[in-house]
């Protein structure tokens, strides 16, 4: 009798357990942030405050930013979320083998695509961005975001030359 309500006891502290586990494993991505970003008019533009100011946009120049940014908007999430879709396929794949299986080699080459799209999509939004501003304004812009978008090794490369 004793053993009997230890195994009930175990299996429905297991149940118990998979059950708040598969909640944390399958919640939505929030991919784009982990804290909220403040919303104006549906929009995340508040984050491009820092753009206006620093770079003294005009009004026709910051209308234009917005304009690309809220377009932008629907892309990034699109590629945000096959990120997040790639990188639990590719952890689900991993944690299943204890080799590098056809299966698991075929969603890196998938994960690194994808990290190749989104830098590129990220990339043309950033010239696109640019090029509503003057020569001037542009080169600063881009000497701030490129180091970003390109990965940390360019951020290294990028203040590394600075220096000299």
């Amino acid at each position: 009798m004793k053993l009997g309500l230890i195994i009930l006891l175990v299996a429905v502290m297991l149940g118990v357990g998979m059950f708040f586990g598969s909640q944390q494993i399958l919640k939505p991505c929030d991919c784009a942030n982990t804290t909220p970003m403040p919303v104006e008019h549906d929009s995340l533009l508040p984050e491009l405050a820092w753009l206006r100011q620093s770079l003294h946009l005009t009004g026709e120049q910051f209308a234009k930013v917005q304009a690309l940014h809220l377009a932008y908007q629907p892309k990034c999430a699109e590629l945000c979320m096959r990120v997040h879709h790639s990188d639990q396929a590719l952890m689900e794949s991993s944690s299943r083998s204890r080799t590098v299986s056809g299966d698991v080699v075929t969603l890196m080459c998938a994960r690194a695509d994808l990290t190749l799209e989104c830098q590129q999509a990220m990339l043309q939004h950033v010239y696109e961005t640019a090029a509503c501003m003057a020569p001037a304004q542009a080169d600063y812009y881009l000497k701030i975001v490129l180091p970003h978008v390109l990965g940390p090794d360019h951020s290294r490369a990028a203040a590394d030359h600075a220096s000299h």
